[in-house]
This record gives structure tokens, C-alpha cells and sequence, in this order.
């Protein structure tokens, strides 16, 4: 009889531990990050920028840009942009902005649009990313390798936008990015834009971009600076931000997709 009760309690007690949350579950997937489908050029590129397990293991990233303060939660990729005039959040399901009073048209495509850029190239290990080497090419004198980025069917708002990554043969680190945008066509095409990537910082061991610079670039002829943007105020943390952040206020408006513009 006594066994019994012990078992019994032993039941109950299992019984009423707690299921495994999705939100549990993504955090101990982003301590142990999915990485077979990483290609052996892009695994050195990740690794000649602190390494893909390091930067997997933080949570947040924050930074100035001009007069607007990003906060983004890195593992589920909400996101929270605050300027003067406007705020702009991703809750994970819908893109807000606030106040309703301000044109936001332009909001679910630029609210992640700096972050990707400026989280590279770690921003292109998630699931569901391709890697092709290409071709070496001649920039401004030196010659790079490249890896060619691109995205499964349903990835994202823009799956048909590709990135080519251009590093130095040596020390793997990247340099320059070459990038389409399809946002508003919805159509593939080879129009590229140049960023270069030369000014870097090192937070928590990772090296994060402090300066990026728009080249022109026609018919292969990379031309000079027409945009600079400069990252101030620069944290990375293995502690994740309060969801409240995120949370769509009252006066908010959602942002259209593409179709609805």
C-alpha cells in the first residue's frame, strides 16, 4: 500500500510539470543553432566575425542611427524603432506605427530594413538561406570571393531578394554587400546596391559594422559615396528586452503590406 502512494504521488508530480513553451523551445534552439545547412565559405565568414554559436547566444541588440534608437529581440526578431516623429514596432505578427496621423506606407518595408544590414553577415545563417560561391571580383582594386545568398519559397516579405557577400580571400572577412530589392515589383532582378563594410567594432566578441557606405555601382563600375550611415551607442546582450516594448500602444495604426499599397 505505501508503494502505491508513492507511486501515485510520483505520477501526479510528473503530471503537473509544465509543458515545454514554443518560446522555451526557441531559446534553447538559439543556444544550439541550426547550422548543417551552412556552406563551408559562409561558416568562415561567420567565424572571422566572433562565430555564428557566439552570436547566437544574444538576445539583444540595440543602437543610435541619426536621431532614431532601434531595440531588437534577436531570437524572435521583434523589433522596435523610436525617432522624433514617429514610432515604428514588429509585435511578431504585425508591423504598427505610431501615431496613426503619419504616412505609413513605407513602415513594414523599412522597419527591418537597417537591421538587416547592419546585423550582416551573421543576419543570413537563419534557416531557410542558400549559399552558392560565385565568381571572385575586382572592387576598387582588390579582388574578393563572394557567396551568393538567397531564400526558400514563403521567406519573409521579399523571398526573391538575394545577397552576394564579398570577402577578403585571407581573413574571410566580409567587405562589401551586393543586394536587389523586389519589395514594391515583387519581381527578381539584378539591380544592385553596393554597401561597403570597412569600420567595425567588437561587442561581447563579436565585430559589428560602426560606419556602412552606399556606393554607386552601374554596368560593374563601383562609383563613389552616396549615403553613409553612422551606428552610435552599440549594445549586444545576452539578456532579452521586455516584450512590453513591442506591444502595438493605443493610437497605433498597422502597417500595409505590399499588395495593399
Amino acid at each position: 500500500m505505501k508503494n502505491l502512494i508513492v507511486l501515485f504521488a510520483l505520477v501526479l508530480l510528473i503530471g503537473c510539470q509544465p509543458n515545454q513553451s514554443a518560446e522555451s523551445s526557441k531559446e534553447t534552439s538559439t543556444q544550439a543553432p541550426e547550422t548543417s545547412h551552412h556552406s563551408e565559405n559562409i561558416s568562415k565568414i561567420f567565424e572571422a566575425h566572433g562565430g555564428f554559436d557566439k552570436w547566437a547566444t544574444m538576445k539583444q541588440l540595440s543602437y543610435m542611427k541619426g536621431g532614431e534608437s532601434t531595440v531588437t529581440n534577436l531570437v524572435n526578431r521583434k523589433i522596435r524603432l523610436e525617432s522624433e516623429k514617429q514610432t515604428i514596432g514588429f509585435d511578431g505578427e504585425k508591423v504598427w506605427v505610431a501615431p496613426d496621423t503619419v504616412d505609413a506606407s513605407r513602415s513594414r518595408f523599412y522597419h527591418n530594413l537597417y537591421f538587416y544590414f547592419y546585423a550582416m553577415p551573421f543576419v543570413v545563417g537563419d534557416a531557410g538561406a542558400f549559399y552558392e560561391d560565385v565568381e571572385p571580383m575586382e572592387i576598387k582594386g582588390s579582388t574578393h570571393k563572394g557567396v551568393k545568398v538567397t531564400y526558400g519559397e514563403g521567406v519573409g516579405d521579399s523571398p526573391d531578394d538575394f545577397y552576394i557577400i564579398w570577402f577578403d580571400p585571407e581573413t574571410y572577412r566580409m567587405e562589401w554587400l551586393m543586394y536587389t530589392v523586389t519589395y514594391r515589383s515583387g519581381e527578381a532582378n539584378e539591380n544592385y546596391r553596393l554597401i561597403k563594410y570597412d569600420q567595425w567594432g567588437e561587442f561581447e566578441g563579436i565585430s559589428l559594422p560602426t560606419t556602412i557606405q552606399w556606393h554607386t555601382y552601374e554596368e560593374g563600375v563601383v562609383g563613389d559615396v552616396r549615403n553613409e550611415v553612422l551606428f552610435e551607442d552599440i549594445k549586444l546582450t545576452q539578456e532579452a528586452p521586455s516584450e512590453d516594448l513591442f506591444e502595438m500602444p493605443e493610437g497605433a495604426q498597422i502597417a500595409p503590406r505590399p499588395a495593399a499599397e
